[in-house]
């Protein structure tokens, strides 16, 4: 703007100004000018100078844009990013309520944030992620070992495998960027497998069983698997730890921490919650809803089996004394003709 501005005192007062000028402008010498004569105007102008910020279409100018200096860069801290996008984002919003009608949808964009609405994005989606992870973590226990306080230790101990890990991220300087959300996607799939293991193996005993029996039980039966399961990943992940490629060395090193962290947490966290207050008999509740639900079924059959008999019964009654009036008739018909 302010170059077409200077154009305008340029052209004011020279002594052969352009045909354009003279055509479009009116004669005006600075801003602002009719706004008659504002498209035509500045579509000359920008189409003679070359000007690029200025986009017109058939004489009437559609697009222009304003340059400002920022004060972050596109690798600034995802917080120092996100006050900086609000705080603009804030003032274009006030801006556009005051302005005329016409220029009241103007908006702000910059290279420097195309990154931080990809990291953005990749931050919700690393919670939508974590969250979804849990529902079906927690269903699919839910289902197999149909036991509710169970459900609820393995969430708990999967929500505390998801977070030490995260803070150990954190701790040695991690960020949240491409590689680290493809591999925290990973990691919530991994952290719910020994979690699975030994809440089904607990539950696996039908009846009221000592929580101590079902504890020893799921140890013994689950434990040697899940410990080589735990050894053998651990050593993979140590092999690809002196990889060249930076992808496999995060991998390597998110797998590292949690398959050592789902150890500590099945091993430890979970089986010392179902040793001191685990359920005697898991599938109580669930059992006894299913009973519920089956002999509310099995009444309702019964009744209308036995509703179905009624009404049979009373369609031969009636059919019986159909036949006994149509024989009633027939003998009436034939004392008749024998008196005729």
């Amino acid at each position: 703007m302010v170059g077409f501005e200077d154009w305008l005192g340029e052209q004011s007062v020279a002594e052969t100004p352009e045909e354009g000028y003279i055509e479009h402008c009116g004669g005006a010498s600075t801003l602002p000018i009719p706004q008659a004569n504002f498209n035509p105007c500045m579509s000359h102008w920008a189409s003679s100078a070359e000007e690029t910020s200025v986009l017109s279409r058939n004489g009437v100018v559609k697009v222009i844009t304003i340059p400002f200096s920022s004060r972050v860069r596109y690798d600034s801290f995802f917080d120092v990013l996100d006050d900086e996008w609000n705080l603009i984002e804030d003032w274009m919003n006030t801006e556009n309520g005051q302005a005329p009608e016409g220029v009241e949808n103007a908006y702000f964009s910059s290279y420097d944030f195309w990154w931080y609405d990809t990291n953005r994005a990749m931050l919700s989606t690393a919670y939508s992620a974590a969250a979804i992870a849990l529902g079906c973590s927690a269903a699919v226990i839910l289902f197999s070992s149909r036991s509710v306080v169970l459900m609820l230790f393995s969430t708990l101990t999967i929500g505390f495998i998801l977070t030490s890990v995260t803070a150990i991220l954190v701790a040695i300087g991690w960020t949240l960027g491409f590689l680290e959300s493809i591999c925290f996607a990973i990691l919530i799939g991994v952290s719910v497998d020994f979690v699975i293991h030994f809440s089904h193996a607990y539950s696996n005993k039908h009846g009221e069983i000592n929580r101590m029996d079902r504890t020893k039980y799921a140890l013994v039966k689950m434990g040697p698997s899940i410990a080589a399961t735990a050894i053998t990943t651990i050593l993979s992940a140590v092999v690809m730890l002196f990889t060249i490629i930076t992808f496999f060395q995060k991998f390597a090193l998110i797998l590292f921490f949690t398959v050592i962290q789902a150890t500590v947490g099945s091993f430890i966290f979970l089986l010392t919650f179902l040793d001191c207050i685990g359920p005697t008999n898991p599938t109580y509740l669930v059992d006894k809803y299913i009973d519920c639900c089956t002999k509310a079924t099995t009444d309702n059959d019964s009744g209308v089996d036995a509703s179905r008999k009624r009404n049979k019964g009373s369609s031969s009654k009636r059919m019986d004394s159909t036949s006994r009036t149509a024989a009633t008739r027939r003998e009436s018909k034939a004392s008749f003709d024998s008196s005729a």
